[in-house]
């Protein structure tokens, strides 16, 4: 199962879909010429980035949910 997140791109624009399987790392950041913050997230496709508004607290909640969606199949772990 695959379950992605949407999140609010900064640079460009716009609604990202992410999957979840694919974020190595994220942390928040603030901008070298203002106060404001967005959130940096490292994604394991070639080392693709992207940076969104939404908090690293918000990511895990959203992460939180879509794990706890994926419907249970029956399936035993190797």
């Amino acid at each position: 199962m695959n379950p992605f997140i949407t999140l609010t791109r900064i640079k460009e624009a716009g609604d990202v879909d992410i999957n979840i399987n694919h974020i190595v790392c994220f942390q928040q950041k603030t901008y070298s010429d203002s106060p404001r913050k967005y959130t940096y997230i490292v994604l394991s496709v070639s080392g693709s980035t992207r940076e969104v508004e939404e908090t690293p607290e918000t990511i895990r909640e959203m992460i939180k949910l879509a794990t706890l969606s994926i419907p249970y199949t029956g399936i035993k772990g190797a």
